[in-house]
């Protein structure tokens, strides 16, 4: 009997853990590393995060020292 509850519990938790791996787990990806990284930028505000932030996406073509000096 106790190997009759085994096989059910594993077709029963198999396909909740299939379904959350591929399925369920990319889309909470998607929802909530955005959201958290917005809720970050909420709490630091204009001067601390979003303005960095900005500055980082900025593209910057800087040459570096060493063929300046050349």
């Amino acid at each position: 009997m106790d190997l009759f509850f085994r096989i059910i519990g594993a077709c029963i938790f198999l396909p909740f853990i299939g379904f959350y791996s591929y399925v369920l787990g990319p889309i909470l990806k998607l929802i909530l590393l955005p959201g958290g990284l917005l809720l970050l930028l909420l709490i630091l505000g204009k001067e601390d995060g979003v303005m960095p932030l900005i500055e980082a996406f900025k593209s910057k073509t800087k040459t570096p020292q060493s063929i300046e000096l050349s």
